[in-house]
């Protein structure tokens, strides 16, 4: 059996890959005709990025980093998998 994989593009893009995949089983996705990574999504519940936090950068102005680190350590707990 052939090792799992994953091919991404246009219809004409995959007919290309049909003589190797020809006889075995594929599953099909027909993806959105757009490049935003997720659609229908609001901007404000998409996960952060780097992008997304370079807005605040430059702007912390406060001198309390050493008690911000002290309550992260206060509040955390240990992990339950």
């Amino acid at each position: 059996m052939p090792p799992q994989q994953a091919l991404e593009g246009t219809w004409e893009e995959v007919l290309t890959h049909s003589q190797e995949l020809s006889g075995h089983r594929v599953r099909l996705f027909v993806l959105p005709d757009t490049d935003e990574p997720y659609p229908g999504v609001p901007a404000n519940q998409r996960p952060s990025t780097g992008a997304s936090l370079l807005k605040y950068a430059g702007t912390w102005v406060g001198d309390d980093l050493q008690d911000r680190l002290d309550e992260v350590y206060r509040s955390r707990s240990e992990a339950k998998f």
